[in-house]
């Protein structure tokens, strides 16, 4: 069977699935008298800080990286009181299965293929490219394509680990295993996530629900329902943060909030295009995140200087994020490389999703930035 056959065309999904908002809305309002009379016993981190004189600001004496975290002090998503300890905690789980070889408890194997017959890296880039153009039509976080593509090559590690002897995923069923891990990954992400009858119809129904359902299951047993584990996401969300608290006094005005803006954009382009690409699984996440920041710095200044390659000997990984991240560049440029090459040869493919979405206007047409040719070095 050919791999392409089965993946049917997202854009073309008119029908069936309807307008998130509007399918959110229809079922917030449906449950709108229970949520009403249920009592309420989550009080928001915000509104505890105004209980007592003084405790808003005592909430910014007790921040751990004050030039990183003190503009987002007051906002409780950004846990700047233990943003410290979540990195950590996230570090400690790559260096539990650094120089082992992965079982897929937490990260994924990168040699996985070796022991799937029926599925090479073609297969699998098609899958997660098709899972992309999912993802953006549902509507969901970002956090949730990352846990996706986590699940699912940690699910494909799982074969000849904890699965009965000879067996692996047939060709049929990579598209199943696609479609479970994105359910998964919202189930756990998301506060609204798609249906079951949702991820039947937009793969075309070419699974039914008791197969998807049975999947989940059996994707579930494999991991050992472990779904809290290091994706690139949070490290390079964090990194991005710092690069926003260089500007404590916010002196740096409109253009620098542009820059950032830019850089958000263009550091993702990157880190997803490393995620099409079996050969990075070679990696850690984190070396994905600081090698997509990095690159990303890379980019924008080649077109602050018009094109031109040359730095001048400037340094692009500062101190601060070297701090921050713990890594210098040697630590993860063979990453930086890796993602560069894919990146210079993904133009020649029909697989288009990432560079679709970041020539958008949304996403600032970063993918239509002028690439550095090689990562230099420091």
């Amino acid at each position: 069977m050919n791999p392409t056959t089965t993946l049917r065309e997202v854009s073309n999904l008119s029908g069936g699935i309807g307008d998130v908002k509007q399918r959110l809305a229809q079922r917030i309002g449906s449950s709108w008298d229970s949520y009403r009379l249920a009592p309420s016993t989550i009080v928001p981190r915000s509104s505890l800080y105004d209980l007592r004189p003084g405790t808003r600001e005592r909430s910014k004496e007790m921040l751990v990286s004050p030039h990183a975290d003190r503009r987002h002090a007051d906002n409780p998503v950004f846990c700047t009181d233990i943003v410290k300890d979540i990195t950590a905690m996230y570090m400690d789980s790559e260096r539990q299965t650094e120089g082992k070889a992965s079982n897929g408890r937490i990260l994924a194997s990168p040699r996985y293929l070796t022991y799937q017959p029926e599925i090479n890296e073609k297969m699998r880039m098609i899958l997660v490219d098709w899972l992309i153009d999912v993802h953006l039509k549902f509507k969901l976080h970002a956090e949730t394509m990352y846990l996706a593509v986590n699940i699912l090559d940690r699910y494909l590690s799982t074969v000849n680990t904890k699965q009965p002897a000879g067996t692996y995923v047939a060709r049929s069923q990579l598209q199943l295993v696609g479609i479970t891990a994105i359910l998964l990954a919202a189930k756990y992400e998301e506060i609204w996530p798609p249906e079951v009858k949702e991820c039947v119809h937009i793969s075309a129904n070419t699974y039914t629900r008791d197969e998807v359902l049975k999947m989940e299951r059996s994707v579930c047993s494999a991991l050992s329902f472990r779904l809290t584990v290091p994706t690139p996401f949070p490290f390079l969300v964090r990194l991005l943060n710092v690069m926003e608290g260089l500007d404590r006094s916010g002196s740096l005005g409109e253009e620098y909030n542009i820059y950032l803006t830019r850089l958000r954009h263009t550091a993702f382009f990157f880190l997803e295009h490393g995620m099409l690409d079996y050969k990075c699984l070679q990696f850690t996440p984190a070396q994905h995140a600081n090698a997509s920041l990095f690159l990303a710095l890379i980019t924008l200044r080649i077109k602050q200087k018009g094109g031109s390659c040359s730095f001048d000997g400037e340094t692009i990984w500062t101190r601060q994020l070297q701090h921050y991240s713990k890594a210098k560049v040697s630590e993860f440029k063979a990453c930086a490389e890796a993602i560069l090459e894919f990146v210079n040869y993904v133009p020649t493919t029909k697989y288009q999703a990432v560079r679709r979405k970041y020539s958008s206007a949304r996403y600032g047409e970063v993918a239509k930035l002028i690439m550095p040719n090689e990562v230099p070095d420091y």
